[in-house]
């Protein structure tokens, strides 16, 4: 099993919560899925084996939100700039 925390943007209450959570566990190969709109954050644990994350990732932008994954040059650019 392979756990992957996904930016998901657009979520505004717990319903939408819920439909990205839904709509995950429905795809063969996912295990758990917590998202929290509160956080903007979807993870997701899943065997990569039977799915893989591009596949997750449409699911997600399908249901109408925006996921990125952000990977540690990307943050640590950002940091980088903030504090320069």
């Amino acid at each position: 099993m392979k756990k992957i925390i996904i930016k998901t943007k657009n979520m505004h209450c717990v319903s939408c919560e819920r439909l990205i959570n839904d709509a995950l566990l429905e795809l063969g190969g996912v295990k758990n899925v917590k998202s929290d709109y509160t956080k903007e954050s979807t993870a997701v644990e899943f065997d990569p084996s039977k799915i893989d994350i591009s596949r997750i990732m449409k699911t997600i932008k399908d249901a109408g939100y925006e996921p990125h994954i952000e990977n540690k040059k990307e943050k640590k650019g950002f940091f980088n700039k903030l504090f320069s």
